[in-house]
């Protein structure tokens, strides 16, 4: 990875950091006032986005191992950890939103 492409997937680290933890922190305040967590009532949001966020940190650890780097799917790991990040997301917004779920 040359240095562009370090600085790239810093910003995406980033923006996903930020777009958690905003939509984290609005599930939050949306269910402070409620007796049941969404974690509890929405099991397969839930699931689906631990899944996710597991497939993203697997494929964030694989791209920066010098062997990934070095093999002709570097581009496959990127794309995945991008995918994976999206769906994170979706899932938490599911979770914020439940008519989307």
């Amino acid at each position: 990875m040359d240095a562009n492409q370090i600085l790239i997937v810093s910003v995406h680290h980033g923006i996903f950091a930020l777009l958690v933890d905003t939509i984290s922190k609005q599930i939050q305040v949306k269910y402070q006032s409620t007796a049941s967590s969404p974690y509890d009532t929405h099991k397969m949001a839930t699931s689906a986005f631990l899944v996710a966020l597991f497939i993203y940190a697997t494929a964030s650890v694989a791209e920066v191992t010098p062997r990934i780097q070095e093999s002709v799917y570097l581009s496959l790991v990127g794309n995945t950890r991008l995918f994976a990040g999206a769906f994170v997301t979706v899932f938490l917004l599911v979770l914020l939103i439940p008519v989307w779920g």
